[in-house]
């Protein structure tokens, strides 16, 4: 039997003000457990995808969670459930130490001080970034910044991450922590991504998206494998795919 569906996106469509179309009739699905790359040149509207699935942006209803349109839910609850994770994770810290942004998230589910930052230390325990509590957030390493700002998603205990750009601008030993640090969580997963190495260590599926439609989605080793496909839309396979 199949894993019961988390998310569902049904002919999406999203303009900007401009009058310029970023999203023209996507449309995927993702499991429970399932790990779902999202990739395509600069510009295919995978960003703009994203900032849909907790309702940052609102084009037509066509994002559900659990079977509930996006827009149906409390906002507090809906980024609960589904954390964002920003690429640039400068866009995600903004409190003067490690612990209070990480703490940030609880305290806004209600939890009392104290539980907020118990659950922080935790969390903060479990990426590995146990030491940086006191730290100010703006004088920490690419890859510790990206550690942390995963831990404020993750202290919100959600059931979908979506992830852009993981392991941009890290260093070889610095992406391979954060791989191995996303593949050791058991929530479900997007992640809009051109490494396409990654894609192949860490996701199950595949979609393949251009100028704001999704024009392929199958196996990681069927699509990684389709060099036709993936040069179509600005894409190289990975020299082990």
């Amino acid at each position: 039997m199949s894993d019961p569906v988390l998310l569902e996106v049904a002919d999406l469509r999203f303009g900007w003000p401009s009058g310029e179309e970023a999203l023209r009739g996507v449309s995927l699905a993702l499991a429970e457990g399932e790990t779902l790359a999202l990739i395509g040149r600069n510009g295919a509207g995978k960003s703009t995808l994203l900032l849909h699935l907790n309702g940052i942006l609102h084009g037509t209803r066509a994002v559900r969670v659990r079977g509930t349109p996006v827009e149906d839910w409390p906002a507090d609850e809906l980024r609960a459930t589904v954390g964002l994770v920003f690429e640039d994770p400068r866009d995600q810290l903004f409190m003067p130490t490690v612990l209070e942004d990480v703490s940030f998230g609880p305290l806004n589910l209600g939890l009392r001080s104290e539980q907020a930052r118990e659950r922080a230390l935790s969390v903060l325990a479990g990426v590995g970034a146990e030491g940086l509590a006191d730290r100010a957030p703006h004088h920490l390493s690419a890859g510790q910044m990206r550690r942390v700002a995963l831990a404020t998603v993750l202290a919100m205990e959600p059931e979908l991450l979506v992830i852009d750009e993981p392991v941009m601008a890290l260093d070889p030993e610095g992406r391979e922590a954060i791989i191995a640090l996303l593949a050791s969580l058991p929530q479900a997963k997007i992640i809009a991504t051109h490494d396409l190495a990654l894609v192949g260590e860490l996701c199950d599926t595949v979609a393949v998206m251009d100028a704001g439609r999704i024009h392929a989605t199958g196996p990681v080793g069927e699509i990684l494998r389709d060099g036709g496909l993936l040069r179509a839309h600005g894409l190289r396979a990975p020299r082990n795919g």
